[in-house]
């Protein structure tokens, strides 16, 4: 072993006995909890930002109206006048080759895109009119995915009975209902979903599917609920615990008599323990140490970040995580070529939801990185548009958002990728280092082996993932209690830390340690 890396494995050994002797306390766990999600929520100035969608300039309706998404700096319309060919730089993010992440498993972009797609809600318009101004968000961490955007969707996806959601047993285990029925003019909507999802997002999904998905199409809160088989994957998941909890809360309360307490409760269980797993889980998988996180209620309420939730249009674009989706995928024990996580419902009933967990445990994600999208999805253009949101939405250049998160600017090229052929590559396009587009930028920039992303993202994603997760109401000191949860719904929310848990409790699974978003063995 070389000098160097023997001082690595030390300095790890060492920081991992600190971090244990720490946490072991827990006055000091709580406190350097705190301190930590601090650093990272006090990376930017706080909300309300002055600036929003709704105009280039401050307006009461641009603080005020959440229907336009919110903007962490002012636009730059002089600077993205002069941008090169958009195709020119959309082609640094095709695939020259299937870099895979060090320890990130496929399930975790499986559950990124789920979190993520529940709350990022750009309003998407006619070609020609779109501004990318506005977003169909409800800007919480509601788990909607599995409830709906709004009420009306809520009471269409309840089974009145009991508390629970609707649902359906397919070669023994539980999923959600079908939302097509066969009828004399073919494939339909069911009447009970007619009003689920808007005419115009319900087009935009399945207009083009192929009759086939439609079939196997569950009716779940979001209209791409049904797009991948990570989609599928967690509406499932987070389904089956609600209708376990509901069912739990109903014997442990037979004198409740009121079927929509059992549902309330049963739902606000459930959204805590997604904020539990978002913090405890998902972050930690996220940051370059390895400490465990945690909720304390009411902490939030002590900080001066704690505000109105509001989704800036920077957040939605930087977890355009496509390139962690590798080139192929192993299921059933045949090699597939990733397009096959699309509209693939059919693969979670067929394998169950157990092996597709532990499968996807087993593999390696793609690595977040320039010239590392997979083909097909460079096909559907989720990398081209994203692109040019970037330029409708006039966001200043990848340096100015490092200034804003109190960074450094990055000085070159070179020293961004630490790659000599991607900075030339770079530097012919863009010219100067100061004229980098931001979307490029927190792509290209270099990361060690230990962390999954570079350190302009990783630190943007944490202080949006802290200020919207923490400001959840259901973790404020006065809300958070046996009323709000019932002490059986709090004792499930103290034993969840973990996706796998979730797993465990409504698969097959016996043991929780061969699920994770670590690659496992």
């Amino acid at each position: 072993m070389s000098e160097e890396a023997f001082g690595t494995r030390l300095r790890n050994r060492l920081v991992r006995g600190a971090l244990s002797a720490v946490t072991a306390v827990p006055p000091l766990h709580r406190y350097l909890n705190r301190r930590l999600i601090n650093t990272f929520a006090k990376a930017a100035p706080s909300r309300p930002r002055p600036f929003s969608m709704a105009a280039g300039y401050t307006t009461w309706r641009g603080l005020t109206d959440r229907r336009y998404s919110g903007r962490h700096l002012p636009e730059a319309r002089d600077y993205t006048a002069g941008l090169p060919p958009l195709d020119e730089v959309h082609a640094l993010f095709r695939k020259t080759g299937d870099r895979r992440a060090t320890d990130t498993s496929l399930l975790f972009p499986f559950f990124a895109q789920w979190f993520t797609d529940s709350f990022l809600r750009t309003k998407w318009k006619r070609p020609e009119e779109q501004d990318f101004a506005e977003n169909e968000s409800n800007h919480e961490i509601d788990l909607c995915q599995i409830y709906g955007v709004g009420e009306e969707q809520t009471s269409q996806l309840r089974a009145r009975d009991g508390g629970r959601l609707k649902s359906q047993i397919i070669n023994g285990e539980e999923f959600p209902v079908f939302l097509f029925e066969e009828t004399a003019g073919g494939l339909a909507v069911k009447s009970e979903f007619d009003r689920l999802y808007t005419p115009t997002n319900f087009m935009r999904v399945f207009d083009q599917a192929p009759e086939a998905h439609k079939r196997n199409a569950f009716a779940v809160g979001l209209e791409h609920g049904n797009s991948t088989v990570g989609n599928t994957l967690m509406n499932t998941l987070f389904l089956r615990e609600h209708n376990r909890i509901a069912r739990l809360l109903a014997a442990a309360h037979p004198d409740w008599d009121d079927e929509e307490r059992l549902f309330q409760t049963a739902r606000n269980v459930c959204i805590v323990m997604l904020l539990k797993i978002v913090i405890s889980d998902y972050i930690v998988h996220i940051a370059p140490v390895d400490f465990p996180l945690m909720i304390i209620p009411g902490m939030a309420e002590k900080e001066r970040w704690y505000r109105t939730n509001w989704i800036p249009v920077e957040f939605a674009l930087l977890y355009r995580w496509h390139d962690l989706i590798p080139s192929t995928v192993d299921f059933g024990g045949d090699t597939h070529q990733s397009a096959m996580l699309r509209q693939n419902n059919a693969l979670v009933m067929e394998l169950g939801v157990e092996q597709v967990c532990r499968e996807a445990s087993t593999q390696h994600a793609g690595k977040i990185m320039l010239g590392n999208t997979p083909d097909f999805l460079m096909e559907l253009g989720v990398k081209k548009t994203s692109l040019e949101m970037a330029r409708a939405c006039a966001l200043p250049p990848f340096n100015a958002y490092r200034h804003h998160y109190g960074m450094e600017p990055a000085a070159s090229f070179k020293a961004l990728t630490g790659n000599s052929v991607l900075a030339q590559k770079l530097e012919t396009i863009y010219g100067s280092i100061d004229n980098l587009e931001w979307f490029v930028g927190i792509f290209a920039e270099a990361y060690d082996n230990k962390e999954m992303m570079g350190e302009l993202m990783k630190v943007m994603v944490a202080n949006d993932a802290f200020t919207q997760a923490l400001t959840n109401p259901l973790l404020a000191e006065a809300v958070y209690n046996a009323e709000t949860f019932s002490h059986e719904g709090l004792e499930v929310i103290e034993s969840t830390s973990s996706l796998a848990d979730i797993i465990q409790r409504n698969s097959g699974l016996q043991d929780k340690s061969t699920v994770g978003f670590k690659v496992r063995p």
